[in-house]
């Protein structure tokens, strides 16, 4: 199994300026930029279609800087938050339901159309954690 462990940062409407910023600082390519309008729903917020769902930078070899716009006011949202991306479904659970116990569940974790599995939670202390889970990948790759 392997875990790759990135800072999640929480925006409320400027994910886009402050990630343009962060590509200039550090340099790179985005390894991967959704907009709430590229869900494949109809679920999408009001007034959010434009804004970011989520975005990845890399920053190293193993280590993204990953953001997003919480949409609204987004109960429990931000300003940072421990992304964990990982390949295997019942290490991506167990972990889930654990940092859950006590906590918050801000997202349950489910397919989407972006990872096998995604979801976060607030755990006891106030922390806020994200899961991504692509199944048999690496995890630098999910």
């Amino acid at each position: 199994m392997m875990i790759e462990v990135s800072p999640f940062v929480v925006f409320h409407g400027s994910c886009e300026a402050a990630f343009e910023f962060y590509k200039a600082v550090f340099g790179g390519e985005y390894q991967f930029i959704y907009r709430y309008r590229d869900v494949p729903s109809d679920e999408t917020p009001e007034g959010c279609e434009d804004k970011i769902l989520h975005v990845s930078l890399p920053l190293t070899h193993n280590v993204n800087l990953m953001g997003m716009d919480a949409p609204g006011d987004a109960a429990g949202a931000g300003p940072v938050a421990i992304g964990l991306r990982l390949n295997e479904k019942a290490e991506t659970f167990r972990l889930f339901e654990a940092l859950a116990e006590d906590g918050t569940v801000t997202v349950p974790l489910a397919p989407t159309f972006y990872a096998d599995y995604f979801g976060s939670v607030i755990d006891r202390f106030g922390v806020a954690w994200s899961f991504n889970c692509n199944i048999g990948r690496e995890a630098s790759g999910a």
